[in-house]
């Protein structure tokens, strides 16, 4: 009569650990092909034709950063007159200016300016964010600063007659006030 082998528990073991390696390491490859950090990849975009066009229609002060160091690097621009069409394909609600920059830190520092509406624009942009204390002058402002409930997103506001500038991040206030000190209205 033959016996058969009893499986011994160093070989359940070793088999096992095999077994999950074959299926772990697809998955850690495929994980890690498809999490690459797409924002490092967005080029630059041309802020000036833009910024001309804003400046010629005189509505406000048009805010951008100036003599920022490599890596910062302008990644989005829009400008939309009263009832033109704005980046999310909808006419605007007065006149708007936004541009965004990458910093070296890898996060996205957005200025949004809006001359109507300007508390729902100061609602959506910071987040539905709180006044905290402190404020900043820059650019010729007193900026109030403004944290989301979540902690995760910064702004500092600033309003000038019927216009509100909104300067956001998802970052620190240490960070948000240095960039804040590179902004200007170039006039």
């Amino acid at each position: 009569m033959a016996r058969m082998a009893r499986p011994s528990a160093k070989s359940s073991s070793r088999d096992m650990l095999i077994s999950m390696a074959v299926l772990l390491v697809p998955i850690v490859l495929i994980v890690w092909l498809f999490t690459d950090n797409p924002e490092s990849d967005l080029e630059a975009v041309d802020v000036a034709p833009l910024l001309e066009l804003a400046e010629e229609a005189g509505v406000f002060p048009i805010l951008r950063a100036e003599h920022l160091p490599e890596p910062w690097k302008p990644v989005r621009v829009g400008w939309a007159e009263d009832g033109r069409m704005w980046i999310d394909n909808q006419p605007s609600d007065g006149n708007a200016w936004m541009v965004g920059y990458l910093g070296p830190d890898g996060i996205y520092y957005g200025i949004e300016q809006r001359d109507r509406n300007v508390s729902q624009a100061i609602t959506r942009l910071t987040r539905e964010g709180t006044k905290v204390d402190g404020t900043v002058d820059a650019a010729g402002w007193t900026w109030e600063r403004y944290e989301s409930d979540d902690g995760r997103t910064v702004s500092l506001v600033a309003q000038e007659g019927d216009m509100a500038a909104v300067v956001y991040a998802d970052s620190d206030f240490g960070a948000l006030d240095a960039f804040v000190t590179s902004l200007t209205t170039g006039g």
